[in-house]
């Protein structure tokens, strides 16, 4: 006998709202409700039980936050298969390794039904088909009951996943509201239009797109009425003129009747201000595409992202790259902060103020409020605790913003997530072809070819490549350091320069460079270690090329300084990236090629006497005389 199958249907974007074949369940209490919300939010998707407990409990998780989701879901299976027995309710939530799922083969959600019908509309738009296109776009539209899914959010404490969801509802309705323009469409799309523009007061874009529609569909007097609004709006508030797209539909507006229209501008890419930072990102990442999209997946996920690795991995790059590709999610623009030349968390913060359109006294908090951001602090390294107060902040303060760092060792946050960024693989010598199609390898060749054009490998400086690959540890900025001297050297020319001092590898023109040399770059990372790690450091770079913590426990034995825990410090290497962990089990080590040659270059400094400065008797008198001699020492 075939067994009926049964449906389940759970909408999210209004009223939380569960169906069993046409017919209404009751999802029980508020916590209860969360815990559905989230898993049809992530229909199909394992959810661990942790973030159930961060998405239900926000900040502050009981103690008995995982027992209580257990009891919820047990309560939830009851509901949705009361005829089955208890351990046989898993047709509709099932258990996971981690967590639990709400299984897509029998649930549906208006949340996917949406998403479907923009993926199939943006489809659409790439083939010329804006009809299609915009009909497609109407029915997604269609399913949101409530824009602003209040109880979605009050359910999932700062959920950046729906945050994202709200900003998709925006980006949309965008999207709709411009294809309506262009197809003579204006009055079909008025009311989302409105809808918008009174959700986005200050969105220039969005603003001008309302005006046109209703100067388009004959409200010409409201339109003229609505830009003087958004015009005092962006002078107090904001403190600017209206900018080019909203002045450019102003002038048709007021245009005398009978006179030709001029053009309407191309829609600009959304921003939080024009005076916001521009995320620029430099050189083609097609080797680190793997990367960014697992950082994009983690940022659409969770709300503080750090993505940390050894010096010269390309942590910035890689870090901007996903912040461009997530910043579709962020209504409020991607803001960011190259971190390198401040010093302080005050300093950080006038800098967040003044790209945000302040003068710099005011707090970023009260600016960022309810923008839905994503901020990007890059080369947090060397002040790191500053870049964790300040993110903390925010964090807790505005739940629509997400902080992507880019460092080479993690912020410290309990809830951030880390994605460590490994070196480019380099090949083994030989292997002729095969060598030339190696990420690093190809990384050498193609920025050769900037400084030197027509520069191609053969067979012969294949191997060179593969030589100076292997000395570099595939780091992406050493290579481009490389292949920068290609300019004035050969192939074998750099290979000789790897043969001294690092300092020597020194790109032409490179004293209007961030890192002149290939010492400099690697140097600001030692310079950040306490005397305790730098000393762990110099010992570890003379052990084998693997090597476990006992190695590294008989390397610190005798030591003046006396007996210290070497796996907190060991742990703190690992955090700076400057030792890696080997293979997924743990217990094994390495230190890069390229840090283990510096620490023996800078302990051969170390070790070298030095002739005493000398100071002159004038100097030394007045400082005797004002009791300031300690000044000397």
């Amino acid at each position: 006998m075939t067994e009926t199958r049964i449906c389940y249907r759970v909408d999210l974007l209004g009223p939380l709202h569960v169906e069993r074949n046409g017919h209404r369940l009751e999802p029980g209490p508020a916590k209860q409700r969360a815990v559905l919300a989230l898993l049809a939010l992530r229909l199909g998707d394992s959810v661990p039980v942790g973030e159930v407990e961060e998405a239900v409990w926000g900040a502050v998780v009981p103690p008995s936050a995982r027992s209580l989701v257990h009891t919820y879901v047990a309560r939830l299976r009851q509901v949705l298969e009361p005829e089955y027995p208890p351990r046989r309710r898993v047709r509709v939530i099932a258990s996971t390794v981690s967590g639990y799922s709400l299984r897509a083969e029998t649930a549906e959600t208006d949340v996917a039904r949406f998403r479907r019908y923009v993926s199939q509309a943006e489809k659409r738009i790439g083939e010329g088909d804006r009809e299609g296109a915009f009909d497609l776009l109407g029915q997604a539209l269609n399913l949101w009951r409530s824009p602003n899914i209040g109880e979605l959010r009050s359910l999932l404490h700062d959920n950046i996943e729906v945050e994202a969801l709200s900003a998709a509802w925006v980006a949309t309705a965008h999207t709709y509201v411009g294809l309506g323009l262009r197809l003579g469409r204006s009055a079909a799309v008025l009311d989302t239009a409105t809808r918008l523009a009174r959700l986005e007061p200050l969105h220039e874009a969005i603003q001008a797109d309302y005006l046109a529609v209703l100067g388009s569909s004959g409200h010409r007097t409201v339109a003229l009425h609505r830009y003087a609004e958004v015009d005092q709006r962006l002078r107090t508030e904001l403190g600017v003129d209206p900018g080019e797209e909203l002045r450019a539909v102003h002038r048709v507006l007021v245009r005398p009747p009978g006179r030709p229209p001029v053009p309407r501008p191309a829609p600009v890419i959304p921003a939080a201000r024009r005076r916001a930072a521009r995320v620029s990102i430099a050189g083609r990442l097609r080797w680190r595409a793997e990367e960014v999209a697992d950082l994009v997946r983690l940022l659409a996920k969770h709300r503080a992202v750090t993505v940390a690795g050894a010096p010269g991995c390309g942590k910035s790059a890689v870090a901007l790259r996903a912040a461009q590709q997530a910043a579709r999610v962020f209504t409020g623009g991607t803001l960011m902060v190259n971190t390198l030349d401040l010093r302080d968390r005050r300093q950080l913060e006038r800098r967040l103020a003044r790209m945000l359109g302040g003068d710099g006294a005011e707090d970023p908090v009260e600016l960022l409020s309810g923008r839905p951001t994503l901020l990007v602090l890059d080369n947090a390294e060397h002040m790191v605790d500053a870049c964790a107060v300040v993110a903390d902040r925010l964090l807790v303060a505005c739940p629509g913003v997400a902080v992507l760092t880019s460092s080479r060792q993690s912020l410290g946050l309990p809830y951030e997530r880390v994605q460590r960024l490994h070196p480019l693989p380099v090949p083994q010598p030989g292997g002729w072809p095969s060598v030339l199609s190696n990420p690093a390898v190809a990384l050498l060749a193609e920025r050769a070819t900037q400084v030197r054009p027509g520069f191609r490998l053969d067979r012969r400086d294949a191997e060179v490549a593969v030589e100076i690959c292997r000395r570099l540890d595939g780091l992406p900025l050493a290579l481009e350091m490389a292949a920068a001297c290609l300019s004035t050297e050969s192939l074998d020319g750099v290979l000789r320069k790897l043969n001294g001092p690092l300092e020597e590898l020194r790109p032409p023109g490179s004293s209007e460079l961030r890192h002149p040399s290939l010492r400099a770059m690697l140097d600001r990372s030692v310079q950040r270690l306490d005397v305790i790690e730098r000393c762990l450091f110099h010992r570890i770079a003379l052990l084998p090329g693997v090597f476990d913590l006992a190695a590294v426990q008989r390397s610190w034995q005798p030591h003046p300084s006396g007996p210290i825990d070497v796996r907190v410090v060991l742990a703190a290497l690992v955090d700076k990236s400057l030792v890696m962990p080997v293979g997924q089990t743990g217990g094994r080590y390495r230190m890069l090629g390229l840090l283990r040659r510096m620490a023996v270059e800078v302990s051969i400094a170390e070790a070298t006497p030095r002739p005493a400065p000398e100071v002159s008797v004038p100097l030394v008198r007045p400082l005797l005389a004002a009791g300031k001699a300690g000044a000397l020492e």
